[in-house]
């Protein structure tokens, strides 16, 4: 009785191990000359450290609680100072993987019967082209819990207790840790409807209680509130970002869309026929797909409607490459899913063809975008080596990645 659990186990621990090497592979620096990124240095590790990890574990920011980077730091913590950007990485890169073994588990059998498909989505996430803001970091790591958030209640529930605390846990720190409370709870109670189930009554209630948690936090603690900025939507806007960060960005890599506004010198009108297809294959899976890839692609739809309608960049700048790339992870995700769908389900023969040859082009897009930068070496150990020798209140102001950003520490006793 024992071996199938056991050999259960090896496989998810193989899967993991080979998850994670892709990851690491796609940029090496994260683990082999590890730094901190941006926010994870100069909000998450330097509040932890510098006010204790209590007192800095409800601490809002950017209008939000992010109790899953306030956790995560709070371990780090555990850690010589000199090691904690390698171990942040390492958090950072296992719960990327965390949807890898929910994908290819058994709870998605159901509406994925084939074990090959499953894998193949589950490759197609971890390769995912147009996605460099949201890898190896916790700063947006609320982005990795929404997507496992969403596949936890799209998936087949489990008595297995395991399963059980996974998925409340999930639940709870997802909506505990960005401003996706609201979208999520809509989303979920939808669902419920449509397939009604007593353990997604508990997982809604969760959340239900998670987003009260947070309301009271930011009330209480006052959060700041976001900077406001003149957005100037028009619908010419909303197409070239869809047609080029979403499509484009999928199929031709954050490089390739790059370098095709660069030959034209602004913005390329093929991206609008590139949109145009990839709207009508998305909108024909939400309207005769499964019931699973139907409610992801509206979730992806919630996702991005909220992204935009709160950015704090203008429209105008956000069609351009490279532009906060962590709003388009979940629509992309799902223009893949609906390809996969296309490509293997009895469609007509042009939406099959169609979607075939694009999941090919697709490859142009995971090669291309492949290798992501690495970081810069700005002799973190060095910096920390002075700063460890350095009397109690001390004073540092530690350069971390990307070039310009800084993490202030204040040496304690």
């Amino acid at each position: 009785m024992r071996y199938p659990a056991l050999v259960n186990c090896g496989l998810h621990i193989a899967i993991f191990t080979f998850a994670f090497t892709i990851l690491v592979s796609r940029e090496p620096t994260r683990i082999f000359n590890a730094q901190f990124w941006a926010e994870d240095g100069t909000v998450f590790y330097a509040s932890t450290y510098n006010l204790g990890f209590l007192h800095s574990l409800f601490l809002p920011y950017s209008g939000a609680l992010c109790v899953a980077q306030r956790l995560i730091m709070g371990f780090v913590q555990l850690f010589p100072l000199a090691w904690a950007p390698l171990v942040t990485n390492i958090v950072a890169l296992s719960i990327q993987v965390l949807p890898v073994h929910l994908i290819i588990s058994s709870r998605f059998a159901v509406a994925i019967s084939s074990f090959g498909i499953r894998l193949l989505l589950a490759f197609l996430y971890l390769a995912m082209p147009n996605g460099f803001a949201i890898h190896g970091n916790i700063a947006t790591i609320h982005w990795h819990l929404s997507l496992l958030a969403c596949l936890v209640i799209l998936a087949q529930p489990s008595k297995s207790p395991g399963w059980r605390v996974f998925d409340l846990g999930v639940v709870l720190l997802s909506a505990l840790s960005g401003s996706f409370a609201v979208l999520f709870i809509l989303f979920a109670f939808l669902y419920w409807r449509l397939c009604p189930h007593r353990w997604l009554v508990v997982l809604i209630s969760g959340s239900l209680i998670a987003l009260l948690i947070q309301v009271y936090g930011l009330l209480l603690i006052a959060s700041p509130a976001r900077s406001t900025t003149n957005l100037g939507p028009t619908f010419d806007l909303f197409a070239r970002i869809l047609s080029g960060q979403v499509f484009l960005g999928s199929l031709i890599g954050q490089g390739g869309y790059s370098a095709l506004v660069s030959l034209s010198g602004g913005y390329n009108p093929i991206a609008y026929v590139v949109g145009a297809v990839g709207f009508i294959l998305v909108f024909y899976a939400f309207l005769q797909g499964p019931v699973e890839l139907r409610f992801f692609i509206f979730y992806s739809a919630l996702m991005v409607s909220a992204a935009l309608a709160s950015a704090t960049v203008p429209w105008k700048r956000l069609w351009l490459p490279g532009a906060v790339t962590q709003y388009w992870f979940i629509p992309i995700l799902a223009f893949m899913a609906a390809l996969v769908w296309l490509a293997r389900q009895e469609q007509p023969y042009k939406l099959r063809m169609t979607a075939i040859a694009l999941l090919a082009v697709m490859s142009v897009g995971i090669v291309v975008d492949w290798e992501y930068p690495p970081l810069v070496d700005l002799n973190y150990r060095e910096q920390i080596i002075l700063f460890e020798q350095a009397p109690p209140g001390t004073e540092a102001i530690i350069p971390i990645n990307p070039p310009g950003w800084f993490m202030k520490l204040v040496k304690r006793g």
